[in-house]
């Protein structure tokens, strides 16, 4: 009996055992700061369109203002209206859009400045056309791959 008591304890001892983090893990976490990004910030961008031959169409080639360029590379948070382009084949993309479906780049006249793409870290539940979030993440400017949009959010996360 006192066999079982002392096994008991034991494993109550161990299972109880505090979970601290780390020191540096916790300074890591802390040193990351994001800064909100207004949409407002992003809307000065510039497009030349010119005709490739390897893709036959014509692509465009942004001109980012200096306002857009001081966000490249910073960690932001932005709101705006999830858009998931699963719908249209690719499972892979997510876009935020700063207006809502039925007035987005993909459906109406707005710019093309008013969607971002979405790289997320790990994955990010599954939400419904036009429901308003707000992300965190790394803003990325994109002016060489033609195939992505030219303003991308990666490693996002819900904030």
């Amino acid at each position: 009996m006192y066999k079982y008591l002392i096994i008991f304890l034991l494993c109550l001892f161990f299972s109880c055992t505090n979970d601290v983090p780390n020191e540096k893990a916790v300074l890591n976490e802390k040193a990351v700061s994001f800064e909100k990004l207004s949409w407002k910030n992003l809307d000065s961008l510039k497009i030349e369109y010119y005709f490739d031959a390897d893709y036959g169409d014509y692509l465009g080639k942004p001109t980012f203002s200096k306002e857009s360029m001081v966000w490249n590379g910073k960690n932001v948070i932005i709101e705006g209206y999830w858009i998931p382009v699963s719908e249209i084949g690719d499972s892979t993309v997510s876009v935020l859009s700063a207006l809502p479906y039925a007035q987005c780049f993909f459906c109406s006249g707005a710019e093309i400045e008013t969607v971002m793409q979405i790289k997320a870290e790990g994955n990010i539940k599954r939400m419904e056309t036009d429901e308003k979030v707000a992300l965190k993440g790394k803003l990325l400017l994109n002016s060489d791959n033609p195939m992505e949009l030219y303003y991308q959010l990666v490693n996002a996360t819900l904030h």
